[in-house]
C-alpha cells in the first residue's frame, strides 16, 4: 500500500542576484504552522493511499484464502493506520522527523504485503511503484535507497515465512482491484504537486521582489535598480532616455537637527513623491544613502525636466507633523540616454556631475549635462 508526503513548506530564503526566478531552490523552513499542513497532507495521502491500496490487498489475498488475522492486519493497516499515525504526528516534538520514520515503516509493510500476495505481478510492481514515488517526493534519491533497502528486507523476511510461495499471474478481478490505486493516487498526487508548486513560485516571485526592494523607500536597491538600468541598456532602450540623480539637500543637518528617525520619513516620502511621478516602465531606485537614480524611457529632455520640477517642488512642500520647520529641498542632475552605451557607469557619472552643478548653483534645482 502506498501514501506520499508533500511539503508546501518550501520557500526561498535567500535568492541569489542572477539567478532566473523559473530555477530557484527551494529550502525547506519548518515553522509549527507548516509542520502541521505538513501532517495534514500527510494524512490526507497517506489516508488515500492505503485505502485504495488495501482494496487492491485485499482482492489478492481473498483470492488465496488466506485466515482471518491476515486480512485483521489489512484492514489495521490500511484503515486504522493513517489516523493513529496521524494523532501520534499532531502530538510530536519533531513530526516532520516522525513522519519520515513512518514512511519508512510503510515502505517495510509494502515488502510484506508484495510477499504476502506471493508475488502477484501487477499489484506487486504497482505496489513498489508507490512506494518509490512516495520516498522519492520525501527526500529524493537518498530515501529512496533506504526505504527500498527496508523493502527487501521485509519481503524477504515475509516471503520465508509464506513459505516461498510464488504465484505471479495476475487475473481480471486482481486487475480491476489495482485500477483504483493506479487511477485514483497518481492524479490526486499530481493535482497537489501542481497546486504547492504554485504556492512556491508565488513565494519566491515575493520574496525575490523583497530582496531587491530598499525598504526605507520602497524603490529598487541601488545593485537591482543599476542591474536593470544595465538589462535596458543591453536592449537599446535608452537611446531616448533620461537619466535624473537626485540628492536631498544637506541631509546630514536634517539627521542633526530632527533627529535620525525623522531622516528616516524623509527618505520614505521622497521615495513615495519619485514614484508617484513616474510612469510604469519607469526605473527608480536608492543609488545611496540621500541619494536616489530614476531612468525615464521613453523620454526627451523637456518631458523630463518636468517630471524633475514635479518631484522638487512636491519635496520641497514636504511637511512632516512631528518635524516642524522642517524645510527639504532637492538637487536633481539630468543626462540624456547614451547612444551605443552598454554599461550605466559612465551614465550616471554625467548625470552626478549635473547634480553637483545643481548644488554648485545654489540647490533646490535641476541641471541639465551639456
Amino acid at each position: 500500500m502506498a501514501s506520499v508526503l508533500l511539503n508546501d513548506a518550501q520557500v526561498i530564503t535567500k535568492v541569489p542576484r542572477s539567478m532566473p526566478i523559473d530555477v530557484l531552490p527551494a529550502i525547506e523552513i519548518k515553522t509549527p504552522e507548516q509542520a502541521r499542513r505538513i501532517v495534514a497532507h500527510s494524512h490526507r495521502l497517506r489516508t488515500l493511499g492505503l485505502g485504495l491500496g488495501g482494496i487492491m490487498v485485499g482482492t489478492v489475498l481473498y483470492r488465496h484464502d488466506v485466515p482471518l488475522q491476515m486480512w485483521v492486519l489489512v484492514a489495521l493497516h490500511a484503515l486504522v493506520w493513517p489516523h493513529v499515525a496521524w494523532l501520534i504526528l499532531r502530538r510530536s516534538a519533531d513530526p516532520i522527523a516522525e513522519d519520515r520514520r513512518f514512511f519508512l515503516c510503510d515502505a517495510a509493510m509494502g515488502g510484506v504485503w508484495v510477499a504476502l500476495m506471493q508475488f502477484n505481478l501487477l499489484p506487486s510492481v504497482l505496489l513498489m511503484t508507490m512506494c518509490a514515488i512516495t520516498l522519492i517526493a520525501i527526500d529524493g534519491v537518498r530515501y529512496l535507497a533506504r526505504g527500498v533497502a527496508l523493502l527487501a528486507l521485509a519481503c524477504g523476511v515475509a516471503a520465508v515465512a509464506n513459505g516461498l510461495a510464488f504465484a505471479p499471474t495476475t487475473d481480471m478481478p486482481e486487475i480491476l482491484a489495482s485500477l483504483p490505486l493506479l487511477m485514483v493516487f497518481p492524479v490526486t498526487l499530481g493535482f497537489l504537486t501542481h497546486r504547492l508548486s504554485r504556492r512556491v513560485r508565488s513565494q519566491n516571485r515575493q520574496l525575490l521582489r523583497l530582496g531587491s526592494i530598499d525598504a526605507l523607500s520602497g524603490l529598487l536597491n541601488r545593485r537591482h535598480w543599476e542591474d536593470a538600468v544595465n538589462a535596458a541598456l543591453s536592449r537599446h532602450c535608452c537611446e531616448s532616455a533620461v537619466m535624473l540623480l537626485i540628492d536631498i539637500d544637506c541631509f546630514k543637518r536634517i539627521n542633526d537637527q530632527f533627529g535620525h528617525t525623522i531622516g528616516d520619513e524623509v527618505i520614505r516620502q521622497v521615495g513615495e513623491i519619485i514614484r508617484a511621478s513616474l510612469r510604469q516602465g519607469d526605473l527608480a531606485g536608492r543609488y545611496g544613502g540621500d541619494e536616489f537614480g530614476a531612468v525615464l524611457c521613453g523620454t526627451d529632455v523637456a518631458v523630463a525636466e518636468a517630471v524633475a520640477d514635479r518631484i522638487r517642488s512636491g519635496v520641497a512642500e514636504l511637511k512632516i507633523d512631528r518635524a516642524p520647520g522642517l524645510l527639504c529641498t532637492l538637487s536633481i542632475g539630468l543626462a540624456r540616454g547614451p547612444a551605443g552605451m552598454v554599461n550605466a557607469r559612465k551614465w550616471i557619472d554625467r548625470a552626478d556631475v549635473a547634480m553637483y552643478r545643481a548644488k554648485l548653483a545654489g540647490r533646490n534645482r535641476f541641471v541639465v549635462a551639456a
